[in-house]
């Protein structure tokens, strides 16, 4: 099993932290909104016998350098070329999971020359296609992070209380508290949320606001890239249309993929079948 080795890369608007794992054709994994690099500590050693696989902590994520008070996905994207340049890779390929194919797919867009493969993942309310339809879906996961405080002072506090609470969810997660038998990495998974949560609290807000105003279709479609687009399967969005095809209707170079009985936390929880996923494609363009 290969380590997973930790180190910063020092860019212009400051370090990023990410861990990696093998040598080879550089693979970066883009991981979701407020999570790091732990998301991905089970698909590292499977992907590193193939890969130099990097597991990056995004801007104001993990221990990254904080986020500016607004960004866009332009920003994000232009923060993985400063990456990329600080440790000396011209091109690589590109794992983005929820926020991270949002990233992906404006990094592709604009920086098409530094971009090998894309696998762009998320579950379904993550890649819908109908601007209306995906801000509606992506709000009912988000809106509680935007609370109508006043500016009276007070708003610092209630925002430390409600980081608090969403941190103790995390800490006792349903799984945890019903499940006949609780193992060690059942607790492990939990810890990485928490810690994930409390070192990205702040960055939240801030991020949902780049997605929210992203044009994703717009991005998609100048992607030249060759693209998997892995859609996450959930019991709780069957009854949302599934999006996979649709999104490779929109570009010159995708196909579609999917695994069944997923949720946000597969990459952790089934690394295993994620990477059986992904790898086929991804070799396809090894060395390219």
């Amino acid at each position: 099993m290969s380590a997973i080795r930790l180190g910063y890369a020092q860019t212009p608007r400051g370090q990023l932290h990410y861990a990696e794992a093998g040598e080879g054709p550089p693979l970066l994994l883009l991981h979701a909104t407020p999570r790091s690099h732990r998301a991905f500590r089970g698909m590292l050693p499977l992907l590193a016998p193939h890969f130099r696989a990097i597991a990056i902590d995004a801007p104001g994520y993990g221990h990254s350098h904080p986020l500016p008070p607004a960004i866009d996905m332009g920003w994000m994207a232009e923060s993985l070329v400063q990456f990329l340049d600080a440790l000396n890779l011209p091109r690589a390929h590109v794992f983005g999971l929820h926020t991270g194919n949002k990233i992906a797919a404006a990094f592709g867009q604009a920086w098409p020359e530094r971009l090998d493969r894309l696998v762009f993942a998320g579950q379904t309310h993550s890649i819908i296609i109908d601007g209306e339809e995906r801000e509606r879906q992506i709000r009912a996961f988000c809106d509680r992070f935007f609370p109508d405080y006043d500016a009276d002072g007070t708003e610092h506090l209630r925002g430390w209380v409600a980081a608090h609470a969403s941190i103790q969810g995390h800490w006792w997660p349903q799984s945890v508290q019903t499940a006949a038998s609780v193992t060690e990495a059942d607790i492990a998974q939990a810890e990485t949320r928490v810690l994930d949560h409390l070192q990205g609290w702040r960055s939240i807000v801030p991020t949902y606001k780049a997605i929210l105003a992203f044009d994703l279709p717009a991005a998609l479609r100048q992607v030249r890239a060759p693209t998997l687009v892995l859609e996450l399967l959930t019991d709780r969005e069957a009854h949302l249309s599934r999006q996979a095809t649709r999104i490779c209707a929109l570009m010159p170079d995708a196909i579609p993929g999917h695994i069944a009985g997923a949720d946000g936390l597969t990459p952790e929880t089934r690394p295993h079948a994620v990477v059986e996923a992904i790898l086929p494609f991804l070799l396809a363009g090894k060395g390219s």
